[in-house]
């Protein structure tokens, strides 16, 4: 769907400019492909119509617009070989979604950089495979690249097991301070495995320490971080880039309230500062930086004034030294379901939000996210669809 793009159309400058239109405009002509003479017979559509042009986010310079219509092919098969959807007898595929990205490259001038295809919806949602995880947001860890503790020792491989390094360090200096967890595993996000960078999060009080190799496991270095809590619970590292990083620390928890610190690392984790804090007494859920500057952590959720409970998520631009809370705007019919947002993840300003039910949601198992788009690095987020990563929505 993405192999002919981007695709550049001008607007006359008289013409009406609404995100809407522009979408409408790159719709046709990319329909239009499928059509004629001048594709191959088995390409062909015999007809197709749109229903509905719905804004999903943004302004006017880069927008979100979500296209609903309808195909009838000359042939076929054509749409089953292609994924469009069930073909009917008549020969129809019906109620097709797509979301187009759409970026202003010029005076009248506007770029598709990318379409989605979001059909899938509930009650038709496909079982999760890698390229659906990743499409969905979904983290999909490479299996190449991980750890185990055998005999009490943390080893890590870069083969997929074939060969196995050693990690210097006691298994029980990695779940210190206030973990409560399984005593087999590491904590999660605490840690990083990649051929060009391993590192872990050491300790658990006030002697919290990052070890890390960059030459897979050859060698290793120890850096210290001035951790403020007498007992750390939730350790984040990241890297998002050679030199800078991020290491998130949540501590003095009571009862729902918790503190919590961000640090930074300008020189490849060597040393690391104080970069300030979110203002938020919650319990942190999950965190990360996008990258230099862009941020974000979730706090679970809250409730305002006895409505459903919403998710409580912030955002950083500055490095993290100020934070604003997000709004994620859950539609009416999902209030009080989807309530804890997982940290996004990003394709240039294009974003994708996951979130969950937390821990005591039952809605078709407790599994299926909502998932929300964005494309302003963020500030603000639309409702895209549903993801079911383990195929149990009801048919």
């Amino acid at each position: 769907m993405n192999e002919s793009l981007p695709m550049t159309i001008t607007a006359n400058a008289e013409d009406k400019q609404e995100p809407e239109d522009i979408a409408y405009r790159f719709w046709f002509d990319y329909m239009n492909r499928y059509k004629g003479e001048d594709v191959s017979t088995w390409k062909r559509l015999a007809d197709v119509r749109y229903n509905d042009f719905q804004l999903l986010a943004g302004d006017e310079n880069e927008f979100a617009v979500e296209v609903t219509f309808w195909v009838k092919l000359e042939k076929g098969n054509w749409s089953i070989h292609h994924n469009w959807g069930e073909v009917r007898d008549d020969g129809t595929v019906k109620n097709i979604q797509w979301t187009f990205r759409i970026k202003k490259t010029g005076q009248n001038e506007y770029t598709l950089l990318r379409i989605d295809d979001i059909s899938n919806t509930v009650g038709d949602l496909p079982p999760v495979t890698d390229t659906y995880q990743k499409e969905a947001g979904i983290d999909v860890q490479n299996v190449n690249n991980r750890y185990r503790i055998r005999k009490n020792t943390l080893e890590v491989t870069y083969d997929n097991g074939e060969s196995w390094k050693k990690v210097p360090v006691e298994i029980n200096n990695l779940l210190e301070g206030d973990y409560n967890g399984p005593k087999d595993e590491l904590i999660e996000d605490s840690y990083i495995i990649t051929p060009e960078r391993t590192a872990f999060v050491v300790g658990g009080y006030q002697n919290i320490k990052v070890l890390q190799s960059t030459d897979r496991g050859e060698t290793w270095n120890e850096s210290s971080v001035p951790s403020p809590f007498q007992a750390v619970r939730i350790r984040i590292l990241d890297f998002v880039s050679e030199n800078n990083g991020f290491l998130i620390l949540t501590g003095g928890r009571s009862m729902s309230w918790e503190g919590n610190m961000i640090f930074k690392t300008n020189d490849g984790g060597s040393t690391w500062r104080e970069v300030g804090s979110v203002p938020s007494e919650r319990q942190v859920t999950s965190g990360g930086f996008i990258d230099e500057k862009l941020g974000f952590v979730s706090f679970g959720s809250f409730v305002r004034n006895d409505n459903p409970a919403m998710p409580n998520l912030y955002r950083t631009d500055d490095v993290g030294e100020t934070w604003t809370q997000v709004d994620v705007p859950i539609p009416a019919e999902y209030k009080g379901i989807f309530t804890i947002a997982e940290t996004p993840t990003f394709d240039g300003t294009q974003g994708t939000l996951l979130v969950k039910q937390g821990q005591n949601g039952d809605y078709q198992g407790g599994k299926v996210m909502a998932k929300f788009v964005s494309v302003d690095d963020g500030k603000t987020w639309s409702f895209a669809n549903l993801v079911d990563p383990d195929d149990v929505i009801e048919r």
